[in-house]
C-alpha cells in the first residue's frame, strides 16, 4: 500500500487528545464495554453527514478489509470484520477505527494538499517523519480511542492489559509499548500548541457547518481518498465501483 502524507504532521499527543474528545463527545465510558458497531451506525453520521456503513463479502473485497468510500460517503467494511466488531473482537474495532481516523484526522486537510509516497513525489516525501504520515495518523487514533491512555498508563505488565481487553499476550505487548511511547512523548509535548490543534479539527468538522456539510465534506474527500466511486446499490455497493483508494486496509 502507498503512504500518503499531510501536509502538516500531527505528533502521537495531538492525536491521543484527539481521541479523547471523540470518547468523551459521545459518552464513550473506559470502564464499559465499547460498541464499535452503534459508534459507527449511529454516532458518526452525527458529525459527518450522510455517511453509511456498506458490509461487503470477503470474496468481493479480496484482501482489503475495509475502506472510506465518497460517492456515496460510507464506510465500507468487510463482512468478516463486521462480524468480528459486533463480537468485540478488538482487532477488527481497530480495522474500522482506523478508517474513522481518516475521517477525523484528514477531511481538513484533504484541500491543503498530499504527497503520495509513490512516483516523483518520492524524493520529496522519503525522508518525512511519521508524524507525517496519514496511515500512521489513523492507526494511532485507533489505538489511542480503543486503549485510553488514562486507564493505562500506570499498567506495567501486558498481562494486565490482556486480562483487561480480552487481547492476546502479542497484542498485549504492542499495546503495552504504544502507551510507553505516549508516556516518553508527554514530556516534552507543548499542552497549549497540542490544546490548539484539536480546536482547530473540531472546529473544522461538518457539523459545525450544517449548510453544504455534505457536499462540502465530499469534495474534500475527493481530493484526499482519490478516485471517485459510483454505487449502483446505496445500502450495499458492489466492490467492484470502488474503484482503487489508497486508503484500503488490507492485510
Amino acid at each position: 500500500m502507498n503512504d500518503v502524507f499531510v501536509s502538516k504532521a500531527a505528533s502521537a499527543n495531538k492525536i491521543r487528545i484527539l481521541a479523547e474528545w471523540v470518547r468523551t463527545e459521545f459518552s464513550v465510558h473506559e470502564n464499559r464495554a465499547f460498541d464499535v458497531i452503534r459508534f459507527i451506525e449511529l454516532d458518526l453520521p452525527k458529525i459527518f453527514s450522510g455517511l453509511h456503513t456498506y458490509i461487503e463479502a470477503d470474496e468481493k473485497m479480496g484482501p482489503v478489509r475495509a475502506f472510506i468510500s465518497t460517492e456515496p460517503l460510507g464506510l465500507v467494511v468487510s463482512e468478516s470484520i463486521y462480524e468480528g466488531a459486533s463480537n468485540g473482537c478488538m482487532f477488527s474495532a481497530e480495522i474500522i477505527l482506523h478508517e474513522v481516523g481518516h475521517l477525523f484526522l484528514h477531511h481538513k486537510y484533504a484541500a491543503l494538499g498530499l504527497n503520495s509516497a509513490s512516483g516523483h513525489y518520492e524524493e520529496r516525501v522519503k525522508d518525512a517523519g511519521l508524524a507525517h504520515s496519514a496511515e500512521w495518523q489513523a492507526t494511532m487514533f485507533a489505538l489511542c480511542f480503543l486503549y485510553p491512555f488514562s486507564t493505562l498508563k500506570k499498567i506495567q505488565m501486558a498481562s494486565e492489559v490482556s486480562k483487561l481487553y480480552k487481547i492476546n499476550q502479542k497484542q498485549a505487548n504492542r499495546v503495552l509499548k504504544h502507551v510507553s511511547r505516549l508516556k516518553i512523548r508527554l514530556s516534552s509535548t507543548d499542552t497549549a500548541t497540542d490544546k490548539i490543534w484539536l480546536r482547530t479539527i473540531t472546529g473544522s468538522l461538518p457539523r459545525k457547518n450544517k449548510q453544504n456539510s455534505t457536499s462540502k465534506l465530499r469534495s474534500q474527500l475527493l481530493l484526499f481518498f482519490g478516485n471517485v466511486r459510483t454505487a449502483q446499490n446505496f445500502r450495499r455497493p458492489p466492490a467492484a465501483s470502488y474503484g482503487e483508494d489508497i486508503f484500503r486496509h488490507s492485510a
